[in-house]
């Protein structure tokens, strides 16, 4: 199930349940080759996205809200309320499609960074 060069926290996950117990951590990345997602908790447990592709592009996941006033992280940092996901089944979603391809999901928005 899992993309056989994947690694969460430069660690090989043998099955399932070490990847759920990463999702109920602050924060984790995961890794696929050239290709990186990564996650982080607000206090609220919502999370912030980004994905970093083979490019160098980066993309964020857009919750749809245009909302642009600051959210806290609980590590480092402070992203736009629109770039934060509040549904624990979407960003489970999110990840495991990450860890089957190395790609964003397609089911939802992305705001590109612009350097």
């Amino acid at each position: 199930m899992f993309h056989p060069n994947l690694t969460v926290n430069g660690k090989k996950l043998s099955n399932e349940k070490e990847l759920e117990a990463f999702l109920d951590s602050q924060n984790f990345s995961c890794e696929i080759e050239d290709a990186a997602l990564e996650v982080e908790y607000s206090e609220d447990r919502a999370a912030f996205i980004g994905w970093i592709g083979s490019d160098e592009e980066v993309f964020y996941f857009d919750n749809g809200s245009g909302n642009d006033e600051p959210v806290e992280l609980l590590i480092n940092v402070c992203p736009e309320e629109r770039m934060m996901c509040y549904d624990a089944e979407v960003i489970k979603d999110i990840v495991y499609y990450f860890c089957e391809t190395g790609e964003r999901n397609p089911k939802y928005n992305w705001i590109q960074d612009e350097f």
